[in-house]
């Protein structure tokens, strides 16, 4: 068994089986009576707004108890999020810059016919893929490399019920958003996928966007709390005893969501919901912030000051280069009559007010010298004004009160639990060397921040250089003038890792499956 302590009075076990991460373990909160019930086998395509990612999943229904929930496979490669085809600017990679084949082969998927193949060093990619290219470029490889998982289980495709759950990329496409997509538009483009899968021979189920609050941001919170904290009682071989349930902002490419438990009575308006698992009930707070994912923010930076824009030199380590720097899309600015101060250009097209930048225009114009305090700044601008955008009031559809840093503030100090930080939160506190830290200190995270990005960091990919950016967002969210835990209540105590011997274990899609198959 392995052993991890986060919270300086928490003991966290964790449940490992050699070879295989049992992502939910057998425990004494289920009843003898659900050995009898047959099992249900089901594949999720993850789709987030920098990649696709299939879980297949074999699980034993709770019927009121706690179901069992075993992960069979899990596979990713490397298209740049299912939104993008919608414009037709998707792409997929068959080669890395390391000349390392990422595709099988480093080949064409067959039947993807589409785009076209760009070579870059040794880096192979296909791009300006669209809408019809999504499902045979990125769907299907997916699920033909998981039909060994099936065959080993002694399954046919049409005995696997297969979904797609789009998260923050998609939210981002749609009109009420800022995106250039109808509903109806969008509904159709999943429509188009869900017949593919089905073509495949697979059973299908729901192909949508999911809601940030409710779904996302829930099922998060779920599943985090069970695997690591044992909170619902049926995880014993994870934690002996039911601990008490932690707070996590999750932070994807382009949203954040926070949830904690709440003591307030459940309300979708005030964003309360509850959550019942093998007799365990808790109301949790639950709320997205679509830009606020760790990829839109730093380009919202990046365009800081448009019309004298430099594409973010005080963010990057000295040392840092355009090619290392290149972001893989865009961004849609929101409207500047929103704005105080403005910083981004007034857009003329007054039937779509939402400003589309390249990610040629977020270039680097100089030669970047990191400036914590003056990068910090520009977060602190930027914050404020995603948060209280109309588009983040109710996850996926513009309902509900606009908020503000502030109310948000102290929204969090209404909860007694303390905050954990995951996915691009827990990745930028490893490269700094804090993800081990029990006791969270913002003078040492800032002090490992700037000492880092003071000298070249080595690496010519996107993600190795952004550190410095995405460290400075997460100062300055949680710990800077504006900060969320600056003279608060509440309490940050550090960040928890999404995977465990190799195996992602911190995934909402696992929290889908608990709630849904508990009841």
């Amino acid at each position: 068994m392995h052993m991890r302590k986060i919270l300086k009075v928490i003991k966290i076990q964790l449940c490992l089986v050699v070879g295989v991460a049992v992502v939910g373990c057998v425990g004494s909160g289920s009843s003898s009576s659900t050995q009898a019930v047959s099992p249900v086998y089901t594949t999720i395509f993850d789709a987030g707004s920098s990649g696709t990612r299939l879980s297949f999943y074999k699980v034993i229904p709770g019927n009121g108890n706690y179901p069992q929930i075993n992960k069979l496979f899990e596979k990713e490669y490397n298209d740049n999020g299912i939104n993008d085809f919608l414009s037709g600017n998707g792409s997929i990679e068959l080669v890395d810059k390391y000349g390392e084949s990422v595709l099988p082969g480093g080949v064409r998927p067959t039947g993807c016919t589409g785009g076209t193949e760009v070579t870059n060093g040794q880096q192979v990619q296909i791009i300006n893929l669209g809408v019809l290219d999504v499902s045979p470029c990125v769907l299907a490889p997916l699920l033909v490399a998981q039909d060994a998982a099936l065959t080993e289980s002694g399954l046919t495709r049409a005995q696997v019920k297969t979904e797609l759950f789009a998260t923050a990329g998609m939210r981002t496409e749609n009109k009420r958003n800022g995106g250039r997509y109808t509903t109806e538009q969008i509904t159709a483009y999943y429509q188009i996928m869900k017949s593919y899968v089905a073509g495949m021979g697979f059973a299908t189920g729901e192909f949508k966007t999911i809601n940030g609050n409710s779904e996302e941001g829930v099922w998060t919170w779920i599943n985090l709390n069970d695997y690591y904290y044992n909170i619902f009682g049926g995880n014993p071989t994870v934690s002996k005893t039911i601990q008490q349930p932690v707070g996590d902002f999750e932070v994807g490419g382009s949203s954040m969501q926070i949830a904690f438990p709440s003591n307030l009575t459940a309300n979708a308006e005030s964003n309360v919901y509850s959550v019942t698992i093998n007799g365990k009930t808790f109301n949790v707070y639950s709320k997205t912030i679509l830009g606020l994912g760790g990829d839109d923010a730093r380009k919202y930076v990046r365009a800081y000051g448009y019309n004298n824009q430099n594409g973010g030199l005080d963010c990057f380590a000295t040392g840092a280069t355009i090619s290392s720097t290149t972001e893989d899309s865009g961004i849609a600015l929101y409207p500047s009559t929103l704005l105080t101060p403005n910083i981004f250009p007034a857009n003329a097209v007054t039937t779509a007010p939402w400003f589309t930048l390249s990610s040629e225009s977020l270039n680097l114009t100089g030669n970047p010298s990191f400036n914590l305090t003056a990068c910090s700044s520009k977060y602190n601008v930027v914050e404020s004004q995603v948060v209280s955008l109309a588009r983040n009031n109710n996850g996926t559809d513009s309902l509900g009160d606009t908020a503000t840093v502030a109310t948000l503030k102290t929204t969090l100090q209404t909860s007694t639990s303390p905050f954990v930080g995951i996915d691009n939160f827990y990745y930028t506190a490893d490269d700094l060397n804090l993800a081990e830290s029990t006791n969270f200190n913002p003078t040492a995270f800032e002090t490992a921040l700037t000492t880092k990005c003071s000298s070249p960091i080595s690496g010519e990919k996107l993600f190795q250089q952004a550190i410095c950016p995405n460290g400075t967002f997460m100062d300055s969210f949680l710990f800077g003038t504006n900060g969320l835990f600056n003279g608060s209540s509440a309490n940050f105590a550090g960040v928890l890792s999404p995977k465990q011997n190799g195996k992602t274990v911190l995934t909402w899609t696992r929290g889908y499956l608990l709630q849904k198959y508990a009841n």
